[in-house]
């Protein structure tokens, strides 16, 4: 699903603050260098007050993907004055791009901290949405303590600001590219939807055509169900052929054991009657 994403708008100019200070030029462009949300993502937030909640009015709006700086012409005192410009693209949530539809906190100022890390170069910390720049100089300075993620940060002075999203396209699936995509679109072939029925007519025989694809992977299809046919049948007939001899072996083995004495030494010889052999049937008188 496609996400929205803002165009580069302009937050900042250098020049004065609403704290009484000054944005120095080369603030600008070591933010434009050194910005990287890998390294700390500067979040919109709702009047420079960051919540502790995710709930309104105080969570965040949305992150800021990239910044870069422009010259611009300014007018001040009937003059056009050529100044260094910060502009950001944000990737805003959905109550941000409401409330911009709605002409809601259209102006934005920015917070900077001139010695980020302490290594000497200002980054962008984070970046407000107000309605009320004209006032947003007194409250900065009442509330700087409990606004601020660092005592040394600036707030600069609120621009107005028209925010114009455009649609962003998902990242690419791997069902979309490389080996699986070659392979969906060689099967694609066989799952197109069938074209509209022509008016009936009488069937004309057709030569076979060796190169037909889809006839090939029919006719390997039926070949590879008539082997798999046949070796099921073997396999039947050769248990078949087992279990009988098996049956016929239990048979016999039981004829030979019901057939044997059990103990041959401990009967006496039998008398037979026959002179000669001193086997003779002896009885008392």
């Amino acid at each position: 699903m496609a996400t929205k994403q803002s165009k580069f708008f302009r937050v900042a100019v250098e020049g004065d603050t609403v704290d009484g200070r000054v944005i120095e030029r080369n603030w600008l462009t070591e933010m434009a260098a050194s910005y990287n949300p890998a390294t700390y993502t500067a979040r919109v937030n709702m009047e420079h007050i960051r919540g502790i909640t995710a709930d309104k009015p105080f969570k965040a709006y949305g992150d800021v993907l990239a910044v870069k700086v422009e010259q611009v012409d300014i007018e001040l005192n009937g003059k056009t004055e050529k100044k260094t410009a910060l502009f950001a693209q944000i990737d805003p949530t959905d109550d941000l791009v409401l409330m911009n539809d709605q002409r809601q906190k259209i102006f934005t100022s920015i917070e900077i901290n001139p010695n980020f890390a302490g290594k000497g170069k200002a980054y962008l910390m984070g970046l407000a949405v107000t309605d009320s720049p004209a006032s947003l100089g007194t409250e900065a300075l009442k509330f700087v303590a409990h606004r601020k993620l660092d005592a040394a940060n600036h707030f600069s002075a609120a621009v107005e600001t028209k925010i114009e999203f455009e649609d962003k396209a998902a990242p690419a699936t791997p069902e979309s590219t490389g080996l699986f995509a070659a392979a969906t679109k060689f099967f694609e072939q066989f799952t197109k939807p069938a074209e509209p029925t022509p008016p009936v007519t009488p069937p004309v025989q057709q030569p076979a055509n060796d190169n037909d694809p889809v006839a090939k992977l029919s006719a390997a299809i039926g070949q590879g169900f008539t082997q798999i046919t046949a070796a099921v049948t073997a396999m039947s007939k050769e248990n078949a052929a087992r279990f009988g001899k098996l049956e016929a072996d239990q048979a016999a083995l039981k004829a030979s054991i019901e057939n044997t004495d059990a103990n041959p030494g401990s009967q006496r010889p039998s008398a037979t009657g026959a002179a000669g052999n001193g086997n003779y049937a002896v009885t008392d008188f």
